[in-house]
């Protein structure tokens, strides 16, 4: 029984462009639900509370996982870059 060492370039490729798309999305989402938010009717304390909770805390949030992913996509990239350095 033979097991595998070292990396497949390809699906770390691959799952780095993933994440990169996914980073992308978010971004989309959290644009997209921002717009309609500050569209809405919707009138009152509760909403201006919620509207600056939404605008700090969770768009906030969103960007920061969107970027966490973009970071991870570029590690992954330089690992993949490394091996291929290395098997070359």
């Amino acid at each position: 029984m033979s097991s595998f060492h070292g990396m497949d370039t390809e699906q770390v490729s691959a799952l780095g462009t993933r994440m990169t798309a996914v980073a992308d999305r978010l971004r989309t989402i959290e644009s997209t639900l921002t717009s309609r938010l500050h569209q809405v009717g919707w009138q009152g304390a509760d909403r201006e509370r919620f509207v600056q909770e939404w605008d700090g805390a969770y768009v906030a949030s969103l960007r920061t996982a969107a970027a966490a992913l973009e970071q991870a996509a570029a590690v992954a990239a330089e690992n993949v870059r490394a091996q291929e350095t290395v098997s070359a």
